[in-house]
């Protein structure tokens, strides 16, 4: 009876300490000295957006630098991992905020409404975001970086919200869904043939091409990850979500989340997805546009997104192509990435708030 009691006690306790630690921690930013930085933030919150509770992490090495937040992609796809891998210098320029959408990981719960799954209410969301670090943070501006999925979302709201948007960063532009779904079939089967991938071939003709239901799509997708259509370093999706997990702030339970969290925004939101088409509703922009593109990509097309971008009338905009990068850059080649973060999107941002004059670049495509 006692031995019962002890191994009760002793998984009763690992459990308390699992659940206790479910979210994490971010570390605090420090000097040489090993002293907390004066006027840095880095914090781990839970705030409620639209009557779901969803997380947040807050962190940047001065408090008053421009906010940056991350619209992460999927649907259903937390990246906070990889961006804490990859992209953890922005947070010396950027008071950067990663949020875990509605649906995602541990902002998945089993009770959200499906009906409330739409883009509508994750702008209304990001809104309610946005008047939280307004506030909180004396800021009127922020800049949005969109990644895939995270691009609808960046789309609607500099279009509604302009006023608060300080530069839009689309990086794997949606463009047009059909458009862009019909190629990135078309490439994945020429591929195969070029490849004599019988297998592939076989399993692409046989879904036909799209539109799709979730189960064709994840076969087409997988065959673009095996031929170089939607990474080509790191190789692989689940290499970079295996390299999210060594980040503190990422834990067993995102791990728990992670897949019926993903299952449940795929199947709620990817059908809306597959009718957007900003090239013929969203070309006029009230505030900076820059588009980072992967050479490689087939996921969301690159020349496709080449092809929005010229279509874009904006007080300015640039495109950016990454050479070695398919649908991720920002994962694929992070040093590039973080420059052009640093030298390209910052001084808008802080143009945007006066504190420093527009550079004279001619990267910089001024609209007619």
């Amino acid at each position: 009876m006692r031995k019962w009691i002890l191994i009760f006690v002793i998984l009763a306790g690992i459990a308390a300490f699992l659940w206790h630690g479910r979210y994490g921690s971010t570390p605090a930013f420090r000097d040489n000295s090993g002293k907390i930085v004066q006027g840095s933030v880095a914090v781990m919150e839970r705030v409620m957006l639209g009557g779901i509770e969803q997380s947040i992490v807050i962190r940047g090495r001065n408090k008053n630098a421009p906010i940056l937040i991350w619209l992460h992609g999927g649907p259903g796809t937390d990246e906070i991992g990889m961006w804490r891998r990859y992209n953890a210098a922005l947070e010396d320029h950027f008071l950067v905020v990663y949020w875990t959408q509605r649906g995602t990981g541990r902002s998945y719960h089993s009770d959200i409404p499906t009906a409330s799954m739409t883009l509508p209410q994750f702008v209304a969301d990001l809104d309610q975001l946005v008047g939280i670090l307004q506030t909180r943070f004396d800021q009127q501006k922020l800049v949005l970086a969109g990644h895939s999925w995270g691009t609808n979302i960046g789309v609607v709201y500099a279009q509604t919200h302009p006023e608060n948007v300080a530069a839009l960063v689309s990086i794997g532009q949606i463009a047009n869904s059909a458009e862009g779904e019909r190629r990135s079939y078309a490439y994945t089967l020429a591929e195969a043939k070029r490849r004599r991938e019988s297998k592939a071939i076989a399993e692409l003709i046989k879904i036909g091409p799209p539109p799709h239901s979730i189960e064709s799509l994840m076969i087409q997708r997988g065959y673009l990850s095996d031929f170089g259509g939607n990474f080509r370093k790191p190789a692989s999706m689940m290499q970079l979500m295996w390299t999210s997990y060594k980040a503190s702030e990422v834990t067993w339970y995102d791990g728990a989340k992670l897949t019926p969290g993903g299952d449940f925004s795929m199947e709620t939101i990817w059908p809306q997805v597959a009718k957007f088409d900003w090239m013929g509703s969203a070309t006029r922009f009230n505030v900076p546009v820059f588009i980072a593109a992967g050479r490689y990509d087939r996921n969301t097309d690159a020349d496709l997104a080449r092809a929005y971008f010229d279509k874009i009338e904006a007080p300015f905009k640039q495109f950016k192509s990454f050479e070695q990068s398919a649908h991720s850059p920002m994962f694929e080649e992070p040093d590039a990435f973080n420059r052009f973060m640093i030298a390209d999107v910052l001084p808008v941002a802080l143009q945007s708030r006066g504190t420093l004059a527009m550079p004279n670049s001619n990267a910089i495509k001024l609209a007619r």
